[in-house]
């Protein structure tokens, strides 16, 4: 009830700021005059509204999610019900319609963001909210920003150009795309902004999974610092996620629990934050659920080798049945809430960064072991970057993260045929090979600019490899 009211609320409060265009610069938040904001009210529900325009299947009720398993060394789609297909087989053209859509969405939600946080409203006795609210608002679009820089950016394929960088309403501005080190330094700016805000606004509720608090902020922020992999980002992806652990709120879901917590919404101690769905708003067969189980499209499969990474006795192999992963996202019907970010990660993150940092793998040891102990199987006895690595896989598995993992760690990526098996061609002798994907020489490693952003604005430039 309280997802469907905040729904209506904001819809309410937003109606005169939308319309049905069909271009990021034409629609949305970049259309119309944005609505004055007159009350805390306001504030709060174009935030919510934000979260859930973030849970629209092009974004994170389905897409995204599936952009990072169906891309890398652990799922492969069989394209039964003709669903991404460009992005599993890696032949995406400028007008594909999911670089398209998810492109759109994205900046929707940016637009609205940027509502909040230009935002001049003031009340007295009302500052902390206001500003708490604000650093929500900044902290999600720096996750924004860096999901389509992981997109759309050309890091991986050797080039240097990010993405366009909105940060007010601005009717007839046709930005060029930003350089990956502006790019970046926007993130940044905008998760250290916003985890300051959260921290002055005194106010921090742990046990509402479904707003942004200073810890999952931190934990958000150390995804981003420790895909960028340098040094310095690395130190800030240790200190953000060490805060997290030595807050002592958070705990890893043992074995008895661990299946369940994905059934569960809001309420896990292994949850820092999830976008709400529910019942009113349940995505049914546009759900990532509807993509993944047997009893709907159960297009996108687990590789075959993928359950040789666990041992006999861990329970993560519940998660299979045969040839699909069911229970990460057991609702057929797509109303259980979207984990974003759950402790597990901040461990494995931290565990990286200190053995990145100072090889110190007495501590990264302590650190695996939580997962590790309460997922039924042997403790370790040493640990290296390659086991952290191993088990991020594990445990992360078909929650959108192994692809980006692949990329920030330099990996070439397979890409893999409709029945599982690695997609052949022909080399320069004419004898067929498996088509694998070069880091940093590969241009379908990033998605398209879609086209009708192209159209419409001249400053605007295709990735490379993509014809315009």
């Amino acid at each position: 009830m309280k997802r469907q009211f905040l729904k209506i609320m904001m819809l309410c409060l937003v109606v005169s700021m939308a319309s049905c265009g069909d271009d990021f610069l034409e629609n949305e938040q970049f259309s119309t005059t944005p609505q004055e904001v007159t009350s805390v009210k306001d504030l709060n529900a174009l935030l919510y509204g934000a979260f859930i325009d973030a849970t629209d299947v092009t974004y994170y009720g389905r897409d995204m999610i599936i952009y990072g398993a169906v891309r890398g060394d652990i799922a492969y789609n069989d394209g039964g019900s003709g669903r991404f297909r460009g992005p599993s087989y890696y032949n995406m053209i400028s007008t594909d319609a999911y670089a398209t859509d998810t492109f759109t969405q994205m900046y929707k939600i940016i637009g609205e963001l940027n509502t909040i946080i230009n935002s001049d409203y003031t009340s007295v006795g009302q500052e902390d909210e206001i500003k708490n609210t604000k650093g929500q608002a900044y902290v999600f679009r720096a996750l924004v920003f860096f999901d389509l820089v992981k997109l759309y950016g050309q890091e991986h394929t050797g080039g240097e150009l990010g993405i366009p960088i909105l940060l007010d309403y601005d009717p007839v501005l046709k930005p060029a795309r930003a350089s990956l080190n502006e790019t970046y330094k926007q993130i940044e700016s905008d998760f250290e902004k916003g985890i300051s805000m959260l921290d002055e606004s005194g106010i921090n509720n742990p046990g509402t999974k479904d707003l942004i608090n200073k810890y999952s902020a931190k934990g958000l922020a150390s995804r981003y610092f420790l895909y960028r992999g340098t040094s310095n980002a690395m130190q800030k992806a240790y200190n953000y996620t060490l805060d997290i652990i030595e807050s002592g709120v958070y705990s890893v879901a043992n074995a008895d629990q661990y299946i369940n917590t994905f059934s569960q919404d809001l309420s896990n101690a292994n949850s820092l934050f999830e976008l709400a769905i529910g019942n009113q708003a349940r995505l049914g067969t546009t759900s990532i659920a509807y993509m993944y189980s047997d009893a709907g499209y159960g297009d996108i499969h687990p590789l075959e080798n993928l359950e040789s990474n666990f041992d006999e006795n861990d329970v993560r192999l519940e998660l299979f049945s045969g040839d699909h992963v069911e229970l990460k996202y057991p609702s057929i019907r797509g109303d259980n809430s979207i984990k974003i970010l759950r402790y597990e990660e901040i461990l494995l993150t931290n565990a990286e960064a200190v053995l990145r940092l100072n090889n110190n793998s007495s501590k990264a040891l302590e650190l695996i072991n939580q997962i590790a102990t309460n997922r039924g199987i042997s403790a370790y006895t040493d640990i290296t970057i390659d086991d952290v690595l191993g088990e991020r896989k594990k445990e992360l598995f078909f929650e959108g993260q192994r692809f980006f993992d692949m990329l920030r760690t330099k990996q070439n990526i397979p890409v893999w045929s409709p029945d599982g098996t690695p997609e052949q061609v022909e080399n320069e002798v004419e004898n067929a090979e498996n088509r694998i994907l070069i880091y940093g020489n590969s241009y379908e490693l990033a998605f398209p600019i879609p086209q009708r952003e192209l159209d419409i604005n001249a400053k605007m430039e295709q990735n490379p490899g993509y014809s315009s």
